[in-house]
């Protein structure tokens, strides 16, 4: 993974400001380990031979007891989270190695920022506002508002989404890491959650909804305003060019355009992550 640290000041001077340093980055994520309570005996068994996908289905069909299960069943294999929020798509999360890619940056800079509220504009089946939640929960402190217009293959506006957050039950599909004091869902375009909600003000915000130029435009001119100084705003996929259905992916294009701040940028393969510092 390759990362960029810029700081840039008006007037081509370096702007010198309190805040989450590369260093102090790199040692939170470094530091930041999950909670090993360990496999029950027969987790172990399910594990190593492959078949712990169908043992967690033999738990949740109610043919195995619960109470066989340990909290890391729940919470700690990270290949079962990754696989069932459908992280490996654009993240660099890597399932068969429990590697959650991006989601790592995501809740080192929660764990650092402590924030009282986080927002995540746009998710396939919810990998990264997750993580989030997951971290506020490590923070004990925080919750995040995870806004989607549940958009389906073929409608306009759609960006890769399938329609899951109108085809589910949210609530039921985050219920599984037991995360409900620390995310609520909004079906509904970011335009409209910001006309709904004008008064929130957020200390961290992921942006992968629109990813038009003038889309994700829209969501930075929206939401900037309302994150707290010394906030940071992440945004998806800022070097993915090219055509999509009757658009063009154009956060590449904004993200160079953005001058007079804190910027990072992590690149893994065709995976890209911007990070804004207010």
């Amino acid at each position: 993974m390759v990362y960029n640290w810029q700081r840039l000041g008006g007037r081509g001077q370096t702007r010198q400001r309190s805040g989450v340093r590369q260093e102090q980055l790199t040692a939170t994520i470094s530091n930041m380990k999950l909670r090993k309570i360990g496999f029950s005996r027969i987790e172990r068994l399910a594990n190593l031979f492959g078949l712990y996908d169908a043992y967690h289905a033999f738990v949740e069909k109610g043919m195995l007891r619960k109470k066989m299960t340990s909290d890391l069943y729940r919470f700690g294999n990270t290949s079962y989270l990754i696989k069932y929020f459908n992280g490996s798509m654009g993240h660099g999360a890597i399932t068969k190695t429990g590697n959650l890619g991006f989601g790592f940056l995501h809740a080192g800079f929660i764990n650092t920022l402590n924030p009282e509220r986080v927002l995540c504009i746009g998710s396939r089946q919810g990998f990264i506002p997750a993580v989030c939640a997951l971290a506020c929960k490590y923070n004990r402190h925080g919750h995040v508002d995870f806004v989607d217009a549940g958009y389906d293959a073929g409608e306009p506006g759609n960006w890769g989404g399938t329609g899951f957050w109108k085809k589910n039950n949210p609530q039921e599909h985050f219920s599984v890491l037991g995360i409900g004091d620390h995310l609520t869902t909004y079906v509904m375009t970011s335009v409209d959650y910001a006309r709904k909600y004008p008064n929130r003000k957020y200390t961290y915000i992921y942006v992968d909804g629109d990813h038009s130029y003038a889309g994700v435009k829209k969501d930075f001119n929206l939401f900037w305003p309302r994150l707290t100084d010394g906030g940071m705003m992440a945004l998806h996929d800022i070097n993915t060019k090219g055509a999509y259905n009757d658009s063009e992916f154009g956060v590449w294009k904004f993200w160079k355009e953005l001058k007079g701040h804190h910027m990072l940028e992590f690149i893994d393969g065709v995976n890209a992550l911007g990070v804004l510092q207010k």
